[in-house]
């Protein structure tokens, strides 16, 4: 399994300002959570650096023919990188999600080619 960077690690590399794109059910207000190969057994929310990016993820699921994500309301929304990923690390609930990628347009890319 791939060790996830810190919390303070990704948080340096973005202005606080930064805003990036998640999947989201507008009914529920909540993220879509989606596997990762690289982190098995993780509930991950996937955050995208622009919103075409969010939407391919969106298309490829839809694609796939998952009932559950073809049947809802998902759109890409805009939120504040920093405020997003520290809610996210300190929400301890269970079955909310425990972990987050923040992806870059080649690491999108990668993550699509096995859904392709």
């Amino acid at each position: 399994m791939t060790e996830p960077l810190s919390l303070d690690v990704i948080l340096a590399e973005f202005d606080s300002a930064y805003e990036a794109w998640v999947l989201r059910d507008p009914r529920s207000g909540m993220y879509v959570t989606i596997p990762h190969e690289k982190y098995p057994g993780r509930t991950i929310i996937h955050f995208f650096m622009s919103r075409q990016d969010a939407m391919d993820v969106l298309q490829a699921i839809a694609r796939s023919g998952n009932a559950k994500i073809v049947s809802a309301p998902i759109i890409p929304v805009k939120v504040n990188l920093h405020e997003s990923l520290k809610g996210v690390a300190a929400d301890k609930t269970p079955g909310h999600a425990d972990g987050f990628v923040v992806h870059s347009p080649n690491e999108v890319f990668e993550f699509l080619w096995p859904m392709s």
